[in-house]
């Protein structure tokens, strides 16, 4: 034991440089960790998100099954921006706007976002003046945005907000218009989005969830 102690006492010492690399090497480790701590915070917002879409999506399925969606719903469009085309209709098996709307929906929720599109476009251009129609101008639109098409998702999505006064989804097309923009590049586009949100609807889910996106 008094051997082991003098040898030990006879080590040198860690070099400045040891203690430098050592301290550079801690710092480099606790910014590996605080990124994977950032990201890992980014996915769970994300999953949060994901679920909540997917109740309210499946909230909305259960309310049309209810509903005979014949016009009288708790929303009506303050005008009619399409006109159907009836040569169109009179071509097309007439079904009811319950299974146009659901057939849709179904496609979006499975990721077939081509046919949504169609689904929803033909629901629109046959039912203008339906209590769903901004619900089907909003889904459209994120069809869209789902393909990273954000030009063509902003314009639809600025529909929503143009032709749907009032409508429920309006805080959410705002919303979804700023991340859009962002992923564009467009900083200022989307700092408006989202100054108009907290405007309109201080209170709103998605003026929550636009206070935690991270504009550059």
């Amino acid at each position: 034991m008094i051997l082991l102690g003098l040898l030990a006492s006879c080590a040198p010492p860690p070099t400045t440089k040891q203690s430098g690399n050592l301290t550079q090497d801690m710092r480099h480790l606790m910014t590996m960790l605080d990124k994977q701590g950032q990201e890992l915070q980014s996915v769970s917002r994300q999953l949060v998100e994901l679920q909540s879409q997917q109740q309210k999506q499946a909230q909305e399925i259960d309310q049309l099954r209810r509903e005979s969606l014949t016009g009288e719903g708790t929303y009506q469009p303050a005008s009619l921006p399409r006109t159907p085309d009836t040569t169109t209709v009179q071509g097309q098996d007439a079904g009811s706007p319950t299974a146009v709307y659901l057939q849709a929906f179904g496609d979006y929720a499975s990721g077939r976002y081509q046919s949504s599109v169609q689904g929803f476009e033909t629901f629109l251009q046959r039912f203008p003046n339906n209590s769903y129609a901004s619900n089907a101008q909003f889904w459209l639109a994120d069809c869209y945005f789902n393909q990273q098409q954000y030009l063509v998702a902003i314009r639809e999505f600025e529909r929503v907000l143009n032709e749907y006064s009032g409508a429920p989804k309006n805080p959410d097309a705002l919303y979804k218009i700023a991340i859009a923009q962002l992923q564009l590049g467009a900083t200022d586009e989307a700092r408006q989005a989202i100054d108009t949100l907290n405007q309109r609807y201080p209170k709103s889910t998605a003026t929550r969830k636009a206070q935690e996106l991270l504009i550059p």
